[in-house]
């Protein structure tokens, strides 16, 4: 049983489930890839909070340490007050080694003034030490304690090394012009200490999360507080600076080296305006490597289960198709053949099913239809190009004489060429009519062919007389012109000369702007030229019978030559065309004459020009006197004679 080309049509249509199969798979791609990429966000956002609560933590017991020691702290500043009021605020008079042995080795003292700067202390390593430069911000909350004449008591610091607590509290003095501070060194919190340092929590955060690459504490200025040997570098600093000061998080992706890098602040909560450690910033360094590794993998497996089901579903859809695409494939071959020219391409009945039977069938039909009337075309427009030039359709850009219309036209610059025979009325009356077409058919023979050796075509015949257009250049005119002038010799030569005179011809040739184009009505019309260039031509040609000469143009075709065909033009004549008030220069071609009278004429040609020049300006006594120059040219050259005849009057 035959499938019809309608049912394989609807199987086809199975073929909408390769997108639908598509579209899932990046759905699930996109889901998959969004909880991944989550999970991470997650586990970002939880190490910045467990960092920031590990910091708090630290502070909380940074101030209960700082609390067991503050009594301690205000029983050592009775004694450190009492000298101060002794020497009645003179610091040079304070024996701070004294008092330092009195209060115990672990004491240290110092005496600030109102710039911040240490001037005087028992730790020798911290003389002339300004905090107005190292640290700004403390540096403040030195002064205010300055200026409030108050007593500060809660900073505290450890040595990493040693365990040693550190205990700092400070006294503004009375008269505001100092700031008296002690320090206390106590190990006996060196187990707590140890546990509360930064630079063990934050390693222990690094091995325990194999993302997070450091973990680094930085205080507000950008010096680092858990790492003493790291050198910040100037992109740090101004994340820290940007953290610290807005309080906004700030999340940085470097796609070069697979991190992330996240920078958070860690607000301490200060009592009584002072805080033990102070707001830090944390960087937190991811590393993204890990993400983008099951991304990758989760792309390319995405892939390769679409890519096998694509092709599963490729096999089987090509074989569906494959009965429908061979015949059809086969079918539309062979009208592209036909397309390209080809009507004698054998075309297959195909039976596998009705519809392809009847289209292999009427495909074969149209084709052998299309050939006869290509046939028809082909003759009819053979027919038409003997009375439309073809040459004229491409001008007007039309493909056939069908696509002609009334009113088509073209306007272009071209060159006219006008050649008429000599005295054809005589030698027509010699002859019967029959014998009169058969003459001009063997005249035009060997004259028409020249028009079209140089890119020419002819426009009309007027009885005798040819025009030809040469779109191409003034040049290609001329020696068409010069062409023909040779094959009439030819021609003369070749008839028998019983009872017949030899046929002398003259030719006009003028360049300029006009206008191809169709004129008539819908039952006739006729292709023509409409300008002054043709009318100029031919009258060129017609003087051709005042000057006795064989080829004439104007002098813009001889403009347009070369220099080397210019050498044998000359200056015969102005002339002017009827309707016109412009002179035109009338220039005689003698490329065909023989090398002794081509030479008389070259010689004759800056004469003639003066004569023309001196005639067109009204000094006929100049010209006469040029004239009388060439008087041995006279019955030679039938210019210089028709000059002597017009300059007697």
């Amino acid at each position: 049983m035959k499938i019809s080309l309608k049912h394989l049509i609807l199987l086809s249509f199975l073929f909408v489930l390769a997108p639908a199969l598509l579209l899932l798979s990046y759905t699930d791609y996109s889901k998959a890839k969004q909880e991944l990429e989550d999970n991470f966000e997650f586990m970002v956002d939880q190490t910045a909070e467990n960092v920031i609560g590990a910091y708090d933590l630290v502070e909380v017991g940074f101030r209960i340490l700082s609390l067991s020691l503050e009594n301690k702290m205000l029983s050592a500043f009775e004694p450190f007050k009492a000298a101060y009021y002794k020497a009645n605020g003179v610091v040079s008079d304070i024996d701070l080694p004294s008092l330092k042995s009195v209060l115990g080795d672990e004491f240290d003292l110092y005496i600030i003034d109102e710039f911040g700067v240490i001037i005087h202390t028992t730790f020798a390593k911290d003389q002339d030490l300004d905090f107005s430069k190292v640290a700004p911000s403390f540096n403040e909350k030195l002064q205010k304690i300055r200026e409030e004449s108050r007593y500060q008591g809660d900073r505290i610091a450890s040595e990493t090394v040693t365990g040693n607590v550190r205990k700092y509290a400070y006294w503004g003095t009375p008269d505001k012009k100092y700031i008296l501070e002690i320090g206390i060194k106590s190990s006996q919190f060196e187990g707590p200490l140890k546990n509360l340092d930064l630079l063990t929590i934050s390693s222990s955060f690094e091995d325990f999360n194999p993302e997070l690459n450091s973990v680094i504490i930085f205080n507000g200025n950008g010096t680092v507080a858990n790492k003493p040997d790291f050198i910040t570098s100037d992109t740090q600093k101004k994340n820290i600076l940007t953290v610290y000061e807005s309080g906004d998080r700030l999340d940085i992706k470097v796609a070069d080296k697979s991190e992330r890098w996240v920078y958070v602040k860690a607000d301490v909560d200060e009592v009584d305006g002072s805080a033990s450690q102070g707001d830090k910033v944390i960087e937190l360094i991811f590393d993204t490597s890990s993400l983008e590794n099951q991304l990758a993998s989760l792309a390319s497996n995405q892939i390769l289960i679409t890519i096998t089901f694509v092709i599963v579903g490729g096999i089987v859809s090509l074989l569906l198709a494959n009965r429908i695409s061979k015949p059809i494939s086969s079918l539309t071959g062979s009208v592209g053949q036909i397309a390209g020219g080809n009507l004698e391409i054998y075309i297959e009945k195909n039976k596998s099913s009705k519809e392809l039977l009847d289209l292999s069938s009427g495909i074969s039909k149209m084709k052998d239809s299309i050939r006869d009337k290509i046939n028809d075309i082909e003759t009819l427009n053979t027919s038409y190009e003997r009375f439309v030039p073809k040459e004229f359709l491409t001008l007007l850009q039309k493909d056939a004489i069908t696509d002609v219309n009334i009113g088509d036209s073209t306007s272009l610059k071209m060159g006219v060429l006008f050649s008429d025979m000599r005295n054809f009325t005589g030698i027509s009356e010699k002859m019967s009519p029959e014998e009169n077409f058969k003459f001009l058919n063997r005249y035009l023979e060997f004259m028409t062919p020249a028009i079209k050796k140089y890119n020419g075509f002819i426009d009309k015949y007027i009885g005798d007389a040819v025009m030809a257009l040469f779109p191409t250049s003034a040049e290609d005119a001329v020696l068409a012109a010069v062409e023909m002038n040779k094959q009439l010799a030819i021609y003369n030569s070749d008839e028998p000369t019983s009872g017949k005179d030899p046929v002398n011809m003259g030719v006009g040739i003028h360049i300029g702007q006009l206008v191809l184009g169709t004129i008539g009505r819908e039952l006739r019309m006729e292709t023509t030229v409409i300008s002054d260039t043709v009318n100029a031509s031919a009258r060129l040609e017609n003087l051709n019978k005042t000057y006795k000469t064989n080829v004439l143009i104007s002098g813009a075709v001889r403009d347009e030559l070369s220099p080397e065909i210019q050498s044998f033009c000359r200056l015969i004549d102005r002339t002017q065309v009827k309707g016109k008030v412009e002179f035109l220069d009338v220039y005689e071609v003698y490329l065909t004459d023989d090398e002794l009278v081509a030479e008389a004429k070259s010689k004759s040609k800056k004469v003639l020009t003066s004569i023309v020049d001196s005639y067109y300006l009204g000094d006929i006594k100049a010209a006469k006197k040029i004239l009388g120059e060439l008087e041995d040219d006279t019955k030679k050259d039938t210019v210089i004679s028709f000059w002597k005849n017009r300059l007697k009057t």
